[in-house]
């Protein structure tokens, strides 16, 4: 809300509502004064656009418009009252901006009326606005958060600690503070699990982990804090079971007590995926991976000897691995983890604080991927002006005859026509196709002698069109491959370890005429609405007599359009990218020997790069414009030029075409919860349609 008040050095525009950490920006604009306010979160004009009008105060006009976070100050001073810069401050509620008072302000007093309540209104001190860096504004994100205990600390209780050791063992000091105590002390090596081969991470090195020297020195040290700072020293775990300390590089994963084991069957992400995020936080995972090998010996057949007994065999083999893999260190060392990529599971083990740190991790990452229904309407909109004006006219006197047929002289002097092809006087005379009795007779004959004839004609033709085509895509901002993708590329990588070529399954949309954008990943589609037209051929040359060999290539007639969203996030953004294109077939057309004939396209792509559009806004994008103008002149010589005059001795022909490709495009956020407008909240608005769907 805006509000105005005067005093006897200024005058204040007070903004109420701004909230804290206002921004504004000034600038003066010829005799006035404007500013552009925006807030820290979206707000409101409690009594819409205002408008003030101060004249005894020296402002013809003071003015505030605008919505949502940002609003357009205007302050127009008196007529020859000029305005100067304001002071800016702000007391975390409202806004003050105040002029200085001219010295030219006219004074006027008032008389005030007893006898009408009314309010007197108070003076208010707003601090002076500080001059900072304000960054810009953060959206929401989606935030999970778990408190976790460091298992690495062993809580024990002992006297006060007085040591000093140079370059000692850590295995030593280590049993001689567990003797300190009254704690019995176990040192679990990991030397035999390493020299067999374990590819488990965290086991390399564990050989030398008892003969890394430490050197400390502790003054009346708690004995917890020393016992810990010995482990930490050392780069060794340690764990606490009953009256017994356990030390070791990998001591975590080993335990006296139960084990729990979970099967957790994934939603949303696959479990290829989860174990590896599990594996990066210090799970150890096991997977089961098949590779297949390929081998060809002998001679293929199309290069074999005739006659010959053998032939080329491929022999197939199948080799199993097991890969164990994980973090060496994170909040999750000691977890084992497995999965199964039939059903999407994976089975944790470990203790059950453990496993319950790895559940909420599984909790949190198996969300639902957000779609979007990208609503797109695409206008091709032609435009087409043709003129034409003919005038045609002939006249005889005597044996002459004149004719001007739409621009074009023709003149015929005496009785007869001069032969045409032959000198005998067969022929037909020139330039009217009459049979020919003896020597060609001037057709102008046939008309009446000092007589003209006209025919005029004029002829404009204009025409609109427009190709509508409104698909609604819905997709997901996941970029993974999809599943037909995915086997496509798994039977590719198996066919690259064998040792014969073979040419992998290419996903491609059909009759894609090129388009950067397909339906590959499961953030991709493609919509294709025309006919296929012939656009070239692949000649294949035949071996000695046989005929070439021709492979029509189709091109697509009509309209082509690929999509992709890159990003979704939590602020109701939609990150995505278009490639509309338009393509026509022109009227000329080329022959191909012994083929066929082939159709040229016209073609109107656009790829609009990264588009960022909040939720249910529209997108319009335009200026593919194809602007075409033709105009074709026949005249007389000389007299077709003559102004005015001219037009009856030519014939001219105008046609002039547009085209322009608008495209508009709606993202809508589907809200898939429950009582959403899609998915589970949906009711049947008809009888028909709640009896097929049996509700």
């Amino acid at each position: 809300m805006l509000k105005v008040r005067r005093s006897a050095t200024s005058i204040d525009l007070l903004v109420e509502g701004t909230g804290p950490a206002p921004m504004l920006q000034q600038r003066l604009a010829g005799e006035a004064w404007q500013g552009l306010l925006r807030t820290t979160s979206p707000t409101g004009l409690r009594l819409g656009p205002q408008r003030i009008s101060l004249p005894e105060a020296g402002l013809q006009s003071v003015s505030i418009s605008g919505t949502g976070s940002e609003y357009q100050l205007d302050v127009v001073p008196a007529p020859g009252m000029p305005i100067s810069r304001p002071v800016i401050s702000a007391d975390g509620r409202n806004l003050l901006i105040s002029f200085p008072a001219s010295s030219a302000m006219p004074q006027q007093t008032a008389s005030l009326d007893l006898r009408t309540p009314g309010s007197i209104p108070q003076p208010s001190f707003a601090p002076p606005l500080q001059q900072r860096a304000i960054a810009p504004p953060l959206g929401d994100m989606a935030v999970g958060s778990m408190v976790l205990r460091n298992r690495s600390f062993i809580n024990v209780s002992g006297p006060p600690v007085t040591m000093t050791l140079r370059n000692a063992p850590a295995r030593d000091a280590l049993m001689a503070l567990a003797q300190m105590g009254g704690y019995g002390f176990v040192y679990v090596d990991d030397t035999v699990s390493a020299s067999a081969g374990s590819t488990s991470s965290g086991s390399a090195g564990a050989a030398t982990g008892q003969q890394r020297p430490i050197s400390i020195a502790f003054q009346g040290e708690a004995y917890a804090r020393a016992m810990n700072a010995v482990l930490l020293a050392a780069g060794l775990q340690g764990r606490r079971e009953g009256n017994m300390i356990l030390a070791g590089p990998t001591v975590l994963s080993k335990s006296f007590g139960t084990q729990l084991s979970k099967n957790y069957r994934l939603n949303q992400a696959s479990a290829a995926s989860a174990s590896d995020y599990l594996a990066s936080l210090g799970a150890s995972i096991t997977k089961v991976s098949v590779i297949t090998n390929s081998v060809s010996q002998g001679t293929s057949q199309n290069q074999q000897v005739a006659g010959a007994s053998t032939s080329q065999q491929t022999t197939t083999q199948n080799v199993t691995t097991t890969e164990t893999y994980g973090g060496g260190v994170g909040p999750l060392k000691g977890l084992i983890g497995t999965t199964d990529s039939r059903l999407q599971t994976i089975t944790l083990i470990g203790e059950p604080q453990l496993v319950a740190v790895g559940e909420s991790y599984l909790r949190q990452i198996d969300l639902r991927q957000r779609q979007v229904a990208l609503s797109v309407k695409i206008l091709d909109i032609s435009l087409d002006n043709d003129a034409a004006i003919s005038n045609s006219f002939a006249f005889r006197y005597g044996n002459n005859f004149i004719v001007s047929d739409r621009g074009q002289l023709v003149g015929s002097f005496g009785s007869l026509l001069p032969p045409r092809n032959d000198v005998s006087g067969t022929g037909v005379g020139y330039p009217y196709n009459f049979p020919a009795t003896g020597a060609p007779v001037n057709p102008g004959q046939n008309y009446p002698a000092d007589n003209f004839f006209n025919v005029l004609q004029a002829l404009i033709t204009s025409s609109s069109a427009k190709t509508l085509a409104s698909p609604t895509l819905f997709l997901t901002d996941n970029p993974e491959a999809n599943q037909l993708s995915e086997s496509s590329s798994s039977s590719s990588s198996s066919s690259s370890s064998s040792s014969s070529s073979g040419s992998s399954l290419q996903i491609q949309p059909v009759t894609d005429p090129g388009s950067p954008v397909g339906r590959n990943k499961a953030n991709e589609a493609y919509v294709v609405v025309g006919e296929n037209v012939v656009q070239s051929y692949s000649v294949t040359a035949g071996s000695g007599t046989s005929p070439n060999t021709c492979q029509p290539i189709f091109g697509v007639s009509g309209l082509t359009l690929g999509a992709r969203v890159k990003r979704i996030d939590d602020n109701g953004f939609v990150t995505f990218n278009l490639s509309p294109a338009i393509t026509a077939v022109t009227r000329g057309t080329t022959l191909v020997q012994g083929c066929g004939v082939i159709n040229t396209l016209t073609v109107r792509a656009l790829d609009t790069g990264d588009v960022r559009v909040r939720d249910g806004q529209t997108l319009i994008l335009t200026g593919v414009i194809s602007d075409t103008d033709l105009q074709v002149i026949r005249k007389w010589p000389i007299l077709g030029d003559i102004p005015f005059v001219g037009q009856f001795f030519r014939d001219s022909n105008g046609a002039r075409k547009k085209r322009e490709l608008v495209i508009l495009v709606t993202p809508k956020i589907v809200n898939d919860a429950e009582g959403g407008t899609f998915g589970y909240g949906y009711r049947p608005e008809t009888r028909d349609a709640a009896r097929l769907l049996g509700s």
